[in-house]
């Protein structure tokens, strides 16, 4: 009984050994979810790219199709202004005669409302023509003090004329330099309206003021006054804004009055350049093209169109266009 007792008790203890296998289900485990998060983050990247993607050619669709519809609101413009009577088609009058004095007409195309301004060029002040005694009364007309206006008119007849000498109240390089500016006067004419702002004086305020009664492409220093703006009138009169707005508006209601006995071809528009703007109606964000044509016919074509100018739609009539492309 010993033996087997003794051989009981000595034989030895069975443990059991640890599992290999759960520290690679771990690491297993760790590395899907490191995949699912890749995959993640891959299909979010791929749904903002997609997203933005189809923002940018809805854009551009808008765009094309917005230019396209500007092109058939010039030509149609330029149709009107031609015309010596109100235009017809199937037997119904389809538009008035349209007059170039800034007035916007609504008129539509291929089921798209647009608006339709129209600017007689010559009725604008030339910035390179106008004489100083009208320069000085265009800025008074816009509210320059009068200790100012002096200032100013000099900076815009040093910036424009070939000359490096300062005249009394003026400013050429040295000034420029002494204003932290990284230019000097240019010395020569004003290529755009825009060019206004680098003048000395001049900051954003001034130039949005002053901008729909300036062109630089009117080419003579003559001004049209019936088609003129209200504040290229004041400045032709010497008299203030609001006195020239209300000389407009009386002479507008004697219009309306007359229109009836007046013959259409006896409207003055004025002409051969005028400034055409076309904006969207009802879109947003609302879009413009602006052009400049001259409607005197050439050997190749009706009319001219002299610049474009393609941008979103500045409340300025026009004169704050720097941002916009032109070609």
């Amino acid at each position: 009984m010993a033996g087997p007792a003794g051989s009981l008790a000595s034989a030895p203890t069975l443990r059991s050994k640890p599992r290999a296998g759960g520290a690679e289900r771990g690491i297993a485990l760790m590395l899907v979810l490191w995949v699912v998060a890749l995959l993640v983050i891959i299909a979010v990247g791929l749904t903002a790219t997609q997203r933005t993607e189809s923002t940018l050619a809805a854009n551009q669709r808008a765009t094309a199709r917005f230019r396209a519809l500007a092109e058939a609101g010039i030509n149609y413009a330029v149709l009107n202004l031609t015309a010596n009577a109100p235009l017809v088609q199937d037997d119904e009058l389809t538009s008035d005669l349209w007059v170039p004095d800034g007035s916007a007409y609504r008129w539509s195309f291929a089921g798209e409302p647009l608006e339709i301004a129209i600017v007689n060029e010559q009725s604008l002040i030339d910035l390179n023509q106008a004489a100083e005694d009208l320069i000085g009364s265009l800025l008074l007309a816009a509210g320059v003090p009068e200790e100012e206006k002096s200032t100013l008119v000099d900076a815009i007849l040093d910036w424009r004329d070939e000359n490096d000498l300062r005249l009394l109240n003026g400013a050429e390089d040295a000034d420029y330099e002494e204003a932290g500016r990284p230019y000097g006067a240019k010395d020569g004419p004003f290529d755009s309206v825009e060019e206004l702002r680098q003048v000395l004086g001049f900051g954003r305020d001034l130039y949005r003021t002053l901008a729909p009664a300036l062109t630089v492409d009117a080419g003579t220093a003559n001004v049209e006054e019936d088609l003129a703006p209200a504040l290229v009138r004041a400045a032709l009169k010497g008299t203030t804004l609001e006195e020239a707005e209300r000389l407009m508006a009386e002479e507008r209601e004697a219009e309306e009055q007359d229109a009836a006995d007046k013959p259409a071809s006896a409207i003055n528009r004025g002409g051969p350049k005028y400034r055409i703007r076309v904006s969207s109606s009802g879109a947003e964000p609302r879009m413009s093209m602006e052009a400049l044509v001259e409607t005197t016919p050439s050997e190749y074509a009706p009319f001219q169109i002299l610049w474009r100018r393609y941008g979103l739609s500045a409340e300025t009539g026009g004169g704050d266009e720097g941002s916009g492309e032109l070609d």
